[in-house]
This record gives C-alpha cells, sequence and structure tokens, in this order.
C-alpha cells in the first residue's frame, strides 16, 4: 500500500510539472518566434524601380548577401564587382518595422575610385521573421563627393540559415 500510495504521489506531483513544461516550451517557441528580430543572413534579390512610380527599370534582379548583426551594424556583399562591400548600421522601429543607412565606394572598369553609394532602406519582416520585403533609396555620389543621382529598388530577402 504504501508503495502504491508514493508512486502515485510521485506520479501527480510529475504529471502537472511535465504537461506545464511542455506548454510552457511552446510558449517559450512561439515568444522567441516573435522576438526573433532582423539578426542575421539575409538572401536579397533586389529590383532597380523608378523611383516616381515603382516600375522595374532592369529585367533582372540583382543578388545580394546582407549580414544583420546584433547592435545594429550590418554587412552587405552584392553580385556587382565594381562595388565594395556595404557597410552600415540598422535601428528597430518596432514591431517587425526596420531601417538601414548603408555606404559603399563604387569603381571604374579599370578598378578607379568612382565615388560612394549611400542607401537607405525601410524593412517590414513576415510574421515568422523568415522573409522581409523593403524598398531603398539611393544617393549617388561622384568621386569629389557631389550628389549625381539618385534611385529607388525594391526587394524581398529570404533569411539564410
Amino acid at each position: 500500500m504504501k508503495t502504491w500510495l508514493s508512486k502515485g504521489m510521485l506520479a501527480a506531483a510529475i504529471f502537472p510539472a511535465a504537461l506545464s513544461g511542455g506548454t510552457g516550451q511552446a510558449a517559450q517557441e512561439r515568444q522567441g518566434q516573435e522576438q526573433r528580430g532582423i539578426e542575421g543572413v539575409w538572401d536579397v534579390s533586389l529590383t532597380v524601380v523608378s523611383c516616381a512610380n515603382g516600375t522595374p527599370i532592369f529585367s533582372d534582379p540583382h543578388g545580394a548577401i546582407l549580414m544583420f548583426i546584433d547592435g545594429g551594424t550590418l554587412t552587405e556583399i552584392a553580385d556587382r564587382a565594381n562595388r565594395s562591400t556595404g557597410l552600415g548600421t540598422w535601428s528597430h522601429l518596432g514591431d517587425r518595422s526596420y531601417t538601414t543607412l548603408e555606404k559603399w565606394f563604387e569603381y571604374k572598369s579599370d578598378g578607379s575610385f568612382n565615388g560612394t553609394t549611400i542607401n537607405m532602406r525601410e524593412i517590414e519582416l513576415d510574421k515568422n521573421a523568415d522573409e522581409a520585403t523593403w524598398t531603398a533609396t539611393t544617393q549617388i555620389f561622384n568621386a569629389t563627393g557631389q550628389l549625381i543621382n539618385t534611385g529607388c529598388a525594391t526587394a524581398t530577402a529570404t533569411r539564410f540559415e
């Protein structure tokens, strides 16, 4: 009788703890997804568009890989040979919205310096923080630092894991 009673008490103590632990784990996973931010590596497909009406200017999208680092810095490697790696910062605006500011160097086909580009993005993550869409505005400066052109782009991105 004592053995049965002690086993029953042990089961009564363990069962609710196991049940709440499983529920707690699911809640923690949901909370982790909700709190999962932009940090990480993203595979990006970018389309240059008209700033006036948003229609694509080039038929082939450009590719890039962006790494958003905890603390607010970012690094970008693009699929163009005539530019440097981009370096910049990102900020969380709230909910699933982010903004970035980034700069890279542009080069002529002979490898000489051609100027700089500053890129600003507005990013929106999907509910699972595995995909993102954004719009970007670009300012292009010549080698003497004068603004010579502006551009716009849209992009889709997928978390690279």
